[in-house]
């Protein structure tokens, strides 16, 4: 009877720690699942906004596309109109003047005035508006001031030797 008691009480144990065992495993797998469905639902959202902020990106990025787009549009049909003026041609023309003094100045720290009426050939002095035309056919080397310029170069040179010649074939 002892034995037998002792057989049930072991039966009864076992019985015990296994019910023991199926809860606690049963406990640790619904833990283990809400874990991972968590986890799960974690990386839905992540990849959710993520898709979002691209999109958002992507949209304002198209849109700033379009706006540029737009205003050159704007700005290439505002120049055919101007153009097409007389205002509008002096206008660019002082435009492209301006630009080539604001490069031409760039890292200036020292500036020195000198007298147009005194120095007008100096490479220094600063050229007129009426010289404009000039100036830039001359930067250049196209339109009629850089024919002129050449024909008068090629002239002067070609009376120079001239004069040394006839220099040289006298002392002879």
């Amino acid at each position: 009877t002892e034995r037998t008691s002792a057989e049930v009480k072991n039966i009864s144990a076992q019985a015990d720690a296994s019910a023991l065992k199926t809860t606690a495993d049963a406990e640790n797998q619904r833990k283990i699942d809400a874990a991972r469905a968590i986890a799960e639902s974690l990386k839905i959202n992540a990849k959710a906004e993520a898709e979002a902020e691209a999109e958002a990106i992507l949209m304002k990025a198209k849109a700033e596309a379009e706006a540029i787009a737009l205003k050159a549009r704007a700005e290439a049909e505002r120049a055919a109109m101007l153009s097409r003026t007389e205002l509008g041609q002096q206008e660019a023309l002082l435009n492209i003047y301006s630009d080539m003094v604001v490069k031409s100045n760039q890292g200036v720290e020292k500036v020195v005035y000198l007298d147009p009426s005194v120095s007008r050939e100096s490479p220094f002095a600063l050229s007129g508006l009426h010289n404009l035309n000039q100036d830039l056919h001359s930067l250049t080397q196209i339109g009629i001031a850089a024919n002129e310029t050449q024909v008068e170069n090629r002239a002067d040179r070609q009376s120079k030797f001239e004069k040394i010649n006839v220099h040289n074939k006298q002392k002879v």
